[in-house]
């Protein structure tokens, strides 16, 4: 019930990323009674929010060019601003016509990303000394859950860009919490913190300057497709089971059949595991898992598994490890 409790609370508070708009100013005026969502990708819609045919609404942005849906202001919903299809409605502002947009890119071939997720007790076992490891609690979210270590844009040297000498040092040198705050917005620093322990020593700031400078994309973007990804993994059968495995040993075919019984066939080729000695066992400490394309929700997962290249691993199995220092 504890962990069914946190993946719920885990879902309410993860909040859409603010992606590449396209700032408008103009009107929308109503043709249908459509749903005015919060979030485009994941159509949440706080409120059960209609926009009422006839009425005019502020129009603040479009998605993208040519886009689908508008920004818009509706009075009285909470939050007030909120996606809606074009088709619901007209503009009196000029739109570019399709042909002006850009090429799409050709598709990436190989592996883009890999997620690196931990099991943080058994990642706390080699590192004790470390703030968000002195404190552990077996009613933590980390306690049952994995947590995120990093997304890193491949190949594997792809790091560091454009960063300063400064930075970069102070990064290489484990010295993160001098590096600069990130520019987060509070639920996205709320979410953050909970799904990354290791914020408490700086990873969040370590993880942005050496990965999410490739990235692409700014801060928030780069956090929130992070937690979009956490949070597909978080409520699957993978993280079931090793919630239901704790002081037990799991191999990596269980592991790899949990992702395929989740995400699909083929799913668990692009999983490697990770796993480290104390003393005499051999603990998982964290999955590394291929992914390619792009990420704009948590339904994502799967398709973005998939067309990634498959995953060597190592260790072929290890104990998952209970929070608490042994």
């Amino acid at each position: 019930m504890k962990r069914l409790t946190t993946i719920l609370a885990m879902a309410l508070l993860l909040m859409p990323a603010a992606h590449g708009e396209v700032p408008l100013t103009g009107r929308f005026s109503a043709l249908e009674a459509c749903p005015a969502f919060q979030s485009i990708s994941r159509q949440t819609n706080p409120g059960n929010v209609v926009l009422e045919p006839g009425q005019t609404y502020d129009l603040l942005a479009a998605n993208k060019t040519p886009p689908t849906h508008f920004w818009i202001v509706v009075p009285g919903a909470e939050p007030d601003r909120r996606w809606v299809e074009i088709a619901c409605g007209t503009t009196d502002v000029a739109l570019a016509p399709a042909h002006d947009a850009p090429t799409a890119p050709q598709a990436y071939r190989g592996t883009q990303y890999v997620l690196a997720v931990n099991w943080q007790p058994a990642f706390c076992e080699t590192a004790e000394h470390i703030r968000e490891c002195r404190n552990q609690r077996p009613n933590a979210f980390e306690a049952t859950n994995f947590t995120l270590h990093g997304l890193w844009p491949q190949p594997r040297d792809n790091e560091y860009c454009d960063v300063s000498q400064r930075d970069l040092w102070a990064s290489r040198d484990g010295r993160w919490r001098d590096l600069p705050q990130l520019d987060l917005t509070i639920a996205l620093r709320r979410d953050l913190d909970m799904v990354m322990p290791g914020s408490l020593s700086g990873l969040d700031r370590h993880e942005w300057i050496k990965h999410g400078t490739c990235y692409g994309a700014d801060q928030r973007e780069y956090y929130a497709d992070a937690l979009d990804l956490m949070l597909a993994l978080n409520t699957s059968s993978v993280a079931e089971l090793f919630a239901a495995n704790i002081g037990k040993r799991l191999t990596l075919d269980q592991i790899r059949t949990a992702f395929d019984t989740s995400f699909g066939l083929g799913t668990g080729d692009r999983v490697s595991l990770d796993c480290a000695q104390d003393g005499n066992r051999t603990l998982i400490t964290e999955l590394q898992i291929n992914l390619t394309g792009a990420i704009t929700g948590p339904d994502d997962f799967a398709a973005l598994m998939l067309a990634a290249d498959p995953a060597g691993s190592d260790c072929r199995s290890g104990q998952v490890d209970a929070v608490g220092l042994r």
